[in-house]
């Protein structure tokens, strides 16, 4: 691989983008705290660009979320560069010299840390590691091949529009990764500026020293909002009740109760209430998942009534919907209920299906986009079109982490939203209660649960 041909961008940073760029100046080690919508992509670009001209890195490695890598494309692409790649991966493709995506899983290989180790030694590199709350947790694997990865670049970027979820424990890594943890290890960092207690004081329970935290994070990273950047409309939220049927409440009413007792006994640790807890979400969306994995049916998609209610949200709505869903088996039942009106985004999609998804959402004549959770939280834009803009989400299920809530919202509420974005949330039993209410106030989804001491 030679020497990069130098390009120049076709277009100009905003305001919030150019703050970001002159922040992290001289720093080989730096964080992009920016809520989704503001642009680090195109950030990272630029300060890229810049570097290449000043003969500073000559090769960029992104590491993001496998579905986010199209999107690095995609704005490569929109900027005029060539020289792109994010397949077949783990061999670099012919002719490939500018810039390269992985996701998160490749790093935790240790063929994939040593193929990019000796890219390291070969490039002046700079290394982007997009929705670094992936490196949350210090004792995964992906966060230690990260700052492995880290020393050898010459650059390093994190970007986030969510770096904390739980506790200034998420901070850790990312700081790490560019050289501002403070502390020499995660244990030290915890002690430092978190409050334990819980069972056997263990648990986060508050945070301490927050003075001497902000100091580590105006040195280390840029924070933006939007809504200090942006004329976006304002979000507002509600809910919709839906009724179960005589069946789903007899059974969820017996498991809620041993689940209870458990509670109450002390027999159920916190990712068994998780566990236990999607039964019963399940019970509420119509089905039930075995131990096996077997599915089984508790009320037809054509009777089952939180679709039902669905359909309603859809007809009374004056724009195009968004349905987010966290099970597969929920997906396909809307998708059985929407039928021609409907496109969607779900695992084990590919990036060509998922982009044909979204130009019939954003430019054709699909009113309603069905998401898997998982799958649309990241790095898609769902707007509609001027004709038939979409302001409208539904959270037909709820997922268990506020990251994956937060980003899922941003979706419609980003650069080009004219209107106010409404969310609706669906309350059939004491359990979406607790999960929704814990994600408002962003708490321990666990903790919520194991609080559930009343009968249905």
């Amino acid at each position: 691989m030679g020497k990069v041909t130098k390009w120049h961008l076709s277009s100009k940073p905003y305001k919030v983008q150019l703050e970001a760029l002159k922040s992290a100046k001289g720093k080989e080690g730096y964080a992009y705290f920016m809520e989704m919508g503001l642009g680090k992509t195109a950030v990272c670009w630029s300060e890229f660009t810049d570097l290449i001209y000043k003969d500073v890195v000559d090769f960029m490695i992104v590491v993001c979320p496998n579905s986010l890598k199209t999107n690095w494309m995609i704005e490569a692409e929109k900027q005029g560069v060539t020289g792109i790649s994010y397949a077949p991966w783990p061999y670099i493709p012919e002719g490939v010299n500018i810039m390269m995506a992985i996701n998160y899983e490749a790093i935790s290989t240790k063929k994939g840390q040593k193929i990019l180790s000796d890219m390291m030694q070969e490039r002046s590199v700079y290394l982007v590691f997009d929705e670094s709350i992936a490196l949350k947790n210090p004792r995964a694997m992906r966060t230690k091949r990260a700052i492995n990865l880290a020393k050898e670049a010459k650059v390093v970027r994190v970007l986030s529009g969510q770096p904390v979820t739980k506790s200034a424990m998420d901070l850790w890594g990312q700081l790490k990764v560019i050289g501002h943890v403070g502390t020499r290890n995660p244990y030290a960092f915890r002690n430092r500026f978190c409050i334990m207690g819980g069972y056997l004081g263990k648990e986060i329970v508050g945070s301490r020293n927050s003075e001497e935290l902000e100091q580590i994070l105006t040195a280390a990273s840029f924070r933006a909002k939007k809504k200090e950047w942006t004329d976006l409309p304002d979000k507002s939220y509600s809910t919709r009740d839906y009724d179960m049927t005589k069946n789903q409440k007899e059974m969820y009413t017996q498991m809620h109760k041993d689940f209870v007792i458990k509670i109450e006994e002390g027999s159920i640790t916190a990712p068994m209430a998780i566990t236990q807890a999607m039964k019963l979400q399940q019970i509420g969306s119509g089905f039930i998942i075995d131990e096996e994995g077997n599915t089984h049916t508790i009320v037809p998609s054509d009777n089952n009534p939180k679709i039902k209610v669905v359909e309603e949200i859809v007809e009374q709505a004056n724009s195009k919907v968004i349905i987010f869903a966290f099970y597969k088996r929920s997906v396909f039942s809307l998708v059985e209920a929407f039928k021609d009106r409907c496109t969607l985004i779900a695992g084990g999609m590919s990036q060509q299906e998922i982009e044909l998804a979204k130009f019939n959402f954003n430019e054709g004549d699909k009113e309603v986009i069905i998401c898997q959770i998982s799958s649309a939280k990241y790095g898609h834009t769902l707007l509609g079109n001027d004709d038939f803009p979409c302001y409208t989400s539904v959270y037909y299920e709820n997922v268990y982490d506020l990251d994956a809530r937060v980003q899922s919202e941003d979706r419609n509420h980003r650069h080009g939203q004219h209107h106010p974005v409404m969310y609706i949330d669906l309350l059939g039993n004491l359990m979406d209660h607790r999960i929704i209410s814990a994600l408002v106030k962003k708490q321990n989804v666990a903790d919520a649960i194991m609080a559930t001491t009343l009968p249905y």
